[in-house]
């Protein structure tokens, strides 16, 4: 990539990025094509279950529905952005969002919380949100509790879900993939199969369980929010 195209790269994959994020955190969590908010998928998945049951059958038909080949089409156009994703890394996302804000209700947590959405997008990233969360100012141990992230002032949460959006974009390919799709190249939809797809659901659901359910004394880390006005939690 010359050195002329790098920050134009950047800033077109930074507002496709945002433009992911606001997706996600709409139509992921409140419910699109055949999924219903988030909130109501728990709510269902829990009838008659425990908390870990309702999680299985959630990861299961998140993951099925993550492989299947149709559904790529079905919700392809939900996804259109300022460069071209392959349709079924934006179908993968809204998936996989659903899931990890499903699972997030199924432990009680509030998923209108700016703080609750926030973690529930970077559950897509998996152990790569902690770089995420870094670059935002925000440094964590292992594991950063839910109740820890529910301290993080909001305008620190928007940035990370800036920086969020930018690796996710980013995350399917290295940076020469950048080159075509700033040129607004499509990438072949069949690049990312079901199959990979389901596995990176199920891998996905695996880290939001870890994340959202009810935390022990070992998962208690430290964490310090360094904002733009120095307000730090510990």
């Amino acid at each position: 990539m010359s050195k002329d195209l790098e920050p134009a790269a950047g800033s077109r994959v930074a507002n496709a990025g945002q433009q992911l994020v606001d997706r996600l955190l709409t139509v992921g969590i409140d419910g699109f094509g055949p999924f219903k908010h988030a909130d109501e998928s728990a709510r269902e998945a829990l009838q008659g279950r425990t908390a870990e049951e309702a999680v299985r059958v959630l990861v299961r038909n998140h993951v099925g529905m993550a492989a299947a080949q149709g559904f790529v089409t079905n919700v392809g156009g939900l996804m259109t952005l300022p460069i071209s994703l392959p349709a079924n890394v934006g179908a993968a996302y809204l998936v996989q969002t659903h899931l990890a804000a499903s699972i997030a209700s199924v432990h009680g947590h509030d998923l209108h919380s700016e703080q609750m959405r926030s973690a529930v997008l970077l559950c897509l990233l998996g152990n790569a949100g902690t770089e995420v969360l870094k670059k935002a100012g925000v440094t964590v141990g292992q594991k950063a509790s839910t109740q820890l992230i529910k301290r993080i002032p909001v305008s620190v949460i928007r940035e990370i879900n800036k920086k969020a959006g930018f690796a996710l974009v980013s995350k399917f390919g290295t940076k020469r993939a950048v080159v075509p799709l700033v040129k607004g190249v499509p990438i072949v939809g069949g690049v990312i199969g079901g199959g990979f797809d389901a596995v990176a659901t199920r891998a996905v659901g695996a880290f939001a369980e870890k994340t959202f359910r009810p935390a022990t004394q070992d998962d208690f880390m430290v964490l310090s929010v360094q904002a733009a006005d120095d307000v730090v939690l510990s």
